[in-house]
C-alpha cells in the first residue's frame, strides 16, 4: 500500500511539474485592416460578379486599378456584400457596378451602408435615388428596391454613380471635420 502511494505521488508531482513548464500560448487573433467599406444588402438570384470602383482626391477618374470585385452566389435570401477599400484609401467617390451578367434576374437592393472607424452611413431602398444615379442600362423601382436590367444589343455594364448629396456623408464617415 506504501509503495503504490509513494507511486502515486511520484506519478502526480511529475504531472504538475510537466504542466507548470509548458507556457501558455493563447490563441492569436487576426488583426484585420482598418478599412473604408462599403455593405450592400441585397437579394440576387443567380451568380454574378459585382465591382466596387473608387476614387480618392489624387484620383480623377473610375479606373480598373481602383476596383473591389466582388463574386455573390446566388440566393432567394437577403445577403450582404462587403467591399473593402484597400487599407489606407479614402475614398471620396464610388460607382457601384451591379451586374456583369447579361442573364441576371432581378436584384433588390435593400440597403447601402458606408462605414469605417465605427462610423457608419445606412441608405435604405427608399432613399437610393436620392444619394445614386442608376445608369441606362438599370430601371430602378425606389419603393421595392428592385433593379431590372435594359438589354441594349451587346453593350451591358448596368450601375450605380453617386450624386453630389452623398459626399458629405462620405466624408462624415471618413472622419472628416465638415
Amino acid at each position: 500500500m506504501k509503495k503504490q502511494l509513494i507511486f502515486i505521488n511520484l506519478v502526480l508531482l511529475t504531472f504538475f511539474i510537466g504542466c507548470k513548464n509548458k507556457e501558455e500560448v493563447a490563441p492569436v487573433e487576426e488583426v484585420k485592416a482598418n478599412t473604408f467599406d462599403v455593405i450592400v444588402d441585397l437579394q440576387i438570384q443567380k451568380d454574378d460578379e459585382l465591382i466596387l470602383f473608387y476614387k480618392d482626391p489624387s484620383i480623377a477618374y473610375f479606373d480598373d486599378k481602383n476596383t473591389v470585385y466582388n463574386g455573390v452566389k446566388g440566393n432567394i435570401e437577403p445577403q450582404s456584400l462587403t467591399f473593402s477599400v484597400p487599407e489606407g484609401v479614402l475614398p471620396n467617390d464610388i460607382r457601384f457596378d451591379i451586374s456583369s451578367k447579361k442573364d441576371q434576374d432581378p436584384i433588390t437592393i435593400n440597403a447601402i451602408t458606408l462605414r469605417f472607424e465605427g462610423r457608419t452611413f445606412k441608405i435604405l431602398k427608399g432613399d437610393i435615388l436620392k444619394y445614386f444615379t442608376p445608369n441606362e442600362f438599370i430601371k430602378f423601382d425606389e419603393a421595392t428596391g428592385i433593379v431590372t436590367f435594359i438589354k441594349n444589343g451587346e453593350n451591358f455594364d448596368p450601375y450605380f454613380l453617386t450624386k453630389p448629396a452623398i459626399y458629405p456623408e462620405i466624408e462624415k464617415v471618413r472622419g472628416a471635420q465638415l
